[in-house]
Parts: C-alpha cells; structure tokens; sequence
C-alpha cells in the first residue's frame, strides 16, 4: 500500500511541475476539468489531515462536486475550501458525509515561510485595506461552525493576515487558515494557531 500511495503521489507532483507551465486557462471543456479535477486531487494528496482515496471529485464545466466519508466536520470543510482555491473552479457542492473511512494518509509536514522584515509606514488607505481584509476573515471563522471564531485573532498587514490564538485541534487550526486563504485580498497567511493539548 505504500508503494502505491508512493507512486501515487510521485505522479501527482510530476502533474504539478508540469501545470505549473499551464494555466486552467490553458484548456477548454472536459480538458479544463481533468486539469481542475487533478489540481485538487493532489492538494488532498500533500494534506496531511485528508484522505485522498476517501473523497471522489467530479468536475463539470469547472463546478465541484464532492463525495465520500471523512472523519470530521473540520476535514469535511478543509476539502470544500481547499478545492475553493483551485484556479478554474466556479462552485463546490460539498456533499462528503461525516463518518470513519479506512486508511489515513501519511503524516507530513507543512513548510512555515516567515518574512521578516521593518514595518514601514503605511497610508491611510492600505489601512483601511487590511482593516477590510481583517473583518473580512474574522467574519468568516465566525460564521463557520467547526472554527472558534471568537478565539482566533486576526492581524492583517500588506494583504498578509497573521493567525494567532488557541484551537482544539490541527485540524481546525487547518480549516482557519484555509478560510483565511480564500477570503478575497489575502496574498499570504501566517498560521501561528496553537493547539490545545487536553
């Protein structure tokens, strides 16, 4: 099974090299849906909290739909976001059902950027940009019913929006920062959720 899961995964980071060169914009009708269908295929691939042989992905005329079994609502939100942030994808209809699936995918590792750097002096109104993009982001852990909302502060600066705090679980430290991913102005997203160990 490690063999498959391995070359599996291989081929998925080739595909990735290799649209790299191409754009969705690049394809046209079942083309451009193969191409979506493999970008979000690899992404549940390199996360370590989805298992990619759980969820089926169909694509038709760039809208997503969703099948299979995950473990949790907080998994089963993190595969509808993080299909959101495909290039090409118009709609996700999630319809993934929360329950035990078989195999988990390998643990892995997510690489942390950190840009250091001087705060220089911002104008007026990139502030009232990343005020925007704070109450923007904010709005959207709140209004989600697998992230404590209140218990996440939001910091934005340049379109880089900073998450700190404290949450349940890796899972939904996750889903915070996909969210926060997604929200429209956001370059970056620096995940600094610590998780509680109970």
């Amino acid at each position: 099974m490690k063999i498959v899961y391995a070359t599996i995964l291989a081929a998925a980071l080739l595909g990735v090299e290799h649209a790299r060169a191409d754009s969705s914009d690049s394809f046209t009708g079942a083309a451009r849906d193969a191409w979506i269908t493999g970008k979000i295929e690899t992404v549940y691939a390199l996360n370590r909290h989805l298992n990619p042989f759980a969820i089926d992905t169909d694509v038709e005329d760039g809208a997503v739909r969703l099948t299979g079994t995950v473990q949790s609502d907080i998994d089963r939100d993190l595969a509808g976001e993080l299909a959101k942030g495909i290039e090409g994808v118009v709609e996700v209809r999630n319809e993934l059902e929360v329950g035990e699936d078989d195999a988990r995918a390998p643990q892995g590792s997510r690489a942390a950027a950190d840009e250091g750097g001087e705060r220089a002096e911002r104008s007026f109104g990139a502030w009232v940009d990343d005020a925007t993009t704070t109450a923007a982001v904010k709005s959207k852990l709140i209004a989600n019913g697998n992230t404590q909302g209140l218990q996440i502060d939001v910091d934005t600066y340049d379109d880089i929006v900073t998450l700190s705090g404290r949450v349940e679980s890796a899972e939904e430290s996750g889903l915070a920062e996909e969210i926060a991913r997604n929200t429209d102005g956001v370059e970056d997203v620096r995940n600094e959720l610590v998780v509680e160990r109970s």
